[in-house]
């Protein structure tokens, strides 16, 4: 089994294009309104009865845009329209509560990225990368929305 992809639910689909986009170099695949039909088929992503039920919401609505890295990682960005998203307050935010907590993603030239990410204006964790243990070096930053992501680069032995 491997990880197929992970969503993401932002505020402001435009901020989060900021980042996956234009920082992290992912590229667009899909960028659609849903639900895009009224019933499921073969070029049907999601109808609306579907979108209901699995956002709990009647008449839901959401802008869902699918970004691929040049590795093949796969990353579901969705600003819902309908039902309207509360924004974690920041005291909520880190690893105090149970659930997927970060978003770890393997890159090369770790240092680069640490000045690309904190150069493009987003909030580090650390200031600085850091080793763990002989495994890898990494460092985690947080989205517009508050989700953490980390950087890794396995240390070649």
């Amino acid at each position: 089994m491997k990880i197929h992809h992970v969503a993401l639910f932002v505020s402001d689909m435009d901020a989060a294009l900021r980042l996956w986009r234009d920082v992290l170099g992912f590229n667009v695949r899909v960028d659609m309104t849903i639900p895009d039909g009224q019933a499921s088929g073969p070029n049907v992503y999601f109808s609306g009865d579907l979108l209901d039920q699995i956002l709990g919401a009647r008449g839901s609505k959401s802008r869902m845009v699918i970004v691929w890295s040049a590795e093949g990682a796969v990353v579901e960005l969705q600003e819902c329209a309908t039902p309207k998203l509360q924004k974690r307050p920041s005291e909520r935010v880190g690893y105090r509560e149970t659930g997927i907590l970060e978003l770890a993603l393997q890159v090369k030239n770790i240092d680069g990225w640490f000045e690309k990410v904190r150069g493009a204006g987003y909030k580090t964790q650390t200031d600085g990368v850091w080793s763990c243990a002989n495994i890898l070096r990494s460092f985690l930053f947080y989205d517009q929305d508050g989700n953490l992501i980390q950087m890794c680069e396995p240390i070649e032995t």
